[in-house]
């Protein structure tokens, strides 16, 4: 009789003879080994062709120079002096399968020579001396991972759904990525479907990173974002938001509403279209509302809080060469010193690339503020320097907030501003250095019966290169 172990043993001599006799019938298979083959040729080729031929690569460079001075004890001090050098690369891919691929963005923005302030480009070091005390603060040259998100597709133009997530940028809703040398970005996701025309989206992130940091951060209530030797911060969990966007003809419409968690809420309509007056004459016009209102509590810090608002509206008039616009925009932000547009105190949660009376040394939103704003520009095409662009606005502001400490109803609106921007533009179009801009932006801002801001004059050169490698 056999033993319980015996047959066991018997057991496994067999499967495993029979995994044998299997393996030598499928080694034996040549139509096996074939379709293994094609099988292992057609990933590699689809791999190739989503992640090599219909991939781009860039190199940036951007030269990044900038002196601002603000205006204290009735003499003009230098605020930001500032010399950067970056260099980028961005890649991205295709689809493989068409479905899925990743998109990445690295950087340096290198210090050169000293610099004073911050200027929201440099790393920001609140503790230079590292002795656990900030009061040392200075810039310093940064290498980081500004981008990496993995991103899928699915459907056609017709109806499709597009994600993406990971180190990801986010635009949808009350949520535009902003940039400074490089593309700020989130730790979150974005999804977005499309049906023809209409698109919906939703998107979440609990972190943020700009130029000035070198990491991602959990988003909080203080500009620092909670450095440990700075000023106590709480933290804001995860910011969310919801849009629709529809393609007119000519225009768009678009839809968003989003929540800091626990400190604040927005919501947005932004309209915008053209009119063309004849061939060679289009009107553009836009309109932009933006509501907002603190959560009550302790991450806000705010009580019985009042809803806000933001409200503009832009006409463009493009004949030729010439480009006049006229803007007009007013504020309502009795709980803060301005308009805040963002689902965080910082982090640049927000859709500001939409203001109509935006400059550069202010975006005009102190509370209270009505402003209207008018530029000229103009493209010398027409003298045959087709590369060479130039213009200036005006913006002037009344009924600002008197003082920005005083709450609600203590706070009289006696304040004024105004501001002229410049800039002049070249760009190379063809030649050696096709693809380097050149651009000069001088700026002053004149303030009067406020504490919101102090005058300041502030004047950027830049010089900007992109060099496509595929």
């Amino acid at each position: 009789m056999k033993t319980k172990s015996q047959k066991l043993s018997l057991i496994t001599v067999s499967i495993l003879a029979g995994l044998s006799a299997f393996n030598a019938n499928a080694e034996l298979d040549p139509s096996a080994a074939i379709n293994a083959s094609v099988a292992a040729v057609d990933l590699s080729d689809l791999a190739k062709k989503a992640f090599y031929e219909d991939s781009s690569v860039n190199l940036h460079s951007f030269l990044y120079i900038r002196d601002r001075e603000n205006k204290v004890d009735g003499e003009y001090k230098p605020q930001i002096e500032n010399q950067t050098l970056q260099l980028a690369l961005d890649y991205n891919s295709g689809y493989f399968k068409d479905v899925i691929g990743f998109d990445l963005w690295a950087s340096t923005n290198l210090k050169l020579g000293d610099t004073v302030g911050q200027s929201e480009i440099l790393l920001y070091d609140y503790d230079c001396n590292d002795d656990g005390v900030a009061d040392d603060a200075c810039e310093k040259t940064n290498t980081s991972l500004n981008v990496a998100s993995v991103k899928a597709k699915f459907g056609d133009e017709d109806a499709g759904l597009a994600m993406r997530a990971g180190y990801t940028r986010i635009n949808i809703g009350t949520i535009r990525s902003s940039w400074g040398l490089n593309p700020h970005a989130y730790r979150g996701a974005e999804v977005k479907a499309s049906f023809g025309k209409l698109h919906f989206g939703y998107a979440w992130a609990d972190q943020f990173k700009n130029d000035w940091s070198s990491s991602f951060k959990d988003l909080t209530t203080k500009w620092h974002q909670g450095e440990d030797n700075m000023s106590g911060a709480e933290k804001i969990d995860f910011i969310h938001t919801v849009g629709a966007i529809y393609e007119l003809d000519k225009g768009v419409i678009d839809v968003g509403y989003g929540e800091g968690k626990d400190f604040r809420k927005n919501w947005q309509v932004l309209v915008k279209y053209d009119v063309a007056l004849s061939p060679a004459t289009t009107l553009k016009t836009s309109a932009f509302y933006h509501g907002g209102k603190y959560i009550d509590g302790d991450v806000s810090g705010i009580e019985n809080s009042s809803a806000e608002s933001y409200v503009g509206l832009n006409a463009a008039l493009k004949k030729g060469g010439f480009t006049a616009s006229l803007g007009y925009s007013q504020t309502d932000a009795p709980d803060a010193k301005d308009y805040n547009f963002r689902l965080t105190a910082w982090a640049n949660s927000d859709h500001r690339n939409f203001l109509q009376t935006k400059s550069q040394l202010d975006d005009y939103t102190a509370d209270g503020t009505k402003a209207i704003k008018s530029g000229l520009d103009y493209n010398f095409a027409s003298w045959g320097i087709p590369e060479l662009s130039a213009g200036v606005s005006a913006n002037y502001g009344w009924n600002v907030v008197t003082d920005a400490t005083a709450a609600k109803a203590d706070r009289t609106y006696d304040g004024s501003m105004y501001s002229i921007d410049y800039n002049i533009r070249y760009s190379f179009l063809d030649g050696g250095l096709k693809g380097l801009n050149i651009k000069f932006y001088p700026a002053y801002l004149r303030t009067k019966d406020t504490n919101y801001k102090e005058s300041r004059n502030d004047m950027k050169l830049m010089f900007i290169y992109t060099y496509g490698l595929k």
